[in-house]
């Protein structure tokens, strides 16, 4: 799994966007024609056509930028603007670049107003519930995340709630991976209510879900004999995380770029996000030695 999850898979989502463009540009009338249209395209790969408009070459630069890293990536998303001067996706990555983190929530902020407007507020209402599936929400989406996050980075915890909160609402499936973020913002604010509605809405067994359902109970009745049970349960899991919240293991100062479900790669990706809140457990290390 990839650790980023708040962008999702470009080159599928790119490759999605090209057969979508193909389709609305061709006379199709029934839905038999678009499918032994797609049928022939799978068996029969033709040549990508190039974009036709500012906007599209705009975000086939932010394809391309996507896949690489560095100044490479800045620089193409800077021309994308160029192009097209409401390229959400662009505003997204120019964040990441920033120098403040005042001025990244400014980026994130003014693309999110941006798909805001273009999508209009009707679309919002036809599609709540299942947004990320329409391709056009999606840099509308990823701008909305990125201001979550940067408001969170400036400890302004309440508001950042507020947006990943309407993230979830637009799209309960959480294809964004919104759910990793919340819950420890709930933590931080002291919104344990909320954070155990989120754990019951999605759960999960696996390091976040498990660590996190235990890490609750420790927050809410200390070391009860429930804590105890959600621990073995835990450890089932994924048995490396409990060495990186002890300081057995070190976390590494590079983390890993994706994770599989078990593994160490997960441990570290979740102690570092979580490490925070389990240091602040008295007696966590003499309990967890007794377990």
């Amino acid at each position: 799994m990839p650790f980023n999850s708040l962008q999702g898979p470009m080159p599928t989502e790119q490759a999605m966007q090209e057969v979508l463009a193909e389709i609305q540009g061709g006379n199709f009338e029934t839905i038999d024609e678009i499918n032994d249209f797609l049928n022939k395209k799978l068996l029969n790969p033709t040549p990508k056509k190039a974009p036709s408009s500012n906007k599209d070459r705009a975000q086939q630069m932010i394809y391309e930028a996507m896949e690489v890293q560095g100044a490479k990536r800045y620089k193409l998303a800077e021309e994308a603007l160029n192009l097209d001067p409401n390229c959400i996706d662009a505003y997204v990555i120019l964040a990441e670049n920033a120098s403040t983190p005042e001025e990244a929530m400014v980026l994130s902020k003014k693309g999110m107003e941006i798909g805001k407007k273009e999508l209009g507020k009707d679309f919002f209402k036809e599609n709540k519930g299942h947004f990320w599936m329409i391709l056009e929400t999606r840099p509308y989406m990823r701008a909305k995340a990125n201001y979550a996050e940067t408001l969170y980075e400036l400890e302004l915890g309440i508001v950042a709630i507020k947006e990943y909160e309407e993230l979830l609402e637009l799209n309960p499936n959480d294809n964004q991976g919104i759910r990793y973020k919340l819950f420890p913002v709930y933590l931080e604010t002291g919104n344990l209510l909320e954070a155990e509605k989120l754990l019951r809405q999605y759960e999960e067994k696996t390091a976040h879900g498990l660590y996190n359902k235990l890490l609750l109970e420790l927050c809410k009745n200390g070391f009860s004999a429930n804590a105890a049970k959600l621990l073995k349960e835990a450890k089932k899991a994924n048995p490396h995380v409990i060495p990186f919240l002890t300081d057995k293991n070190s976390i590494p100062m590079f983390l890993p770029k994706g994770y599989r479900l078990g593994d160490e790669s997960e441990a570290i990706i979740y102690a570092d996000e979580h490490f925070q809140f389990w240091e602040k457990i008295e007696g966590l290390q003499k309990w967890l030695k007794k377990q």
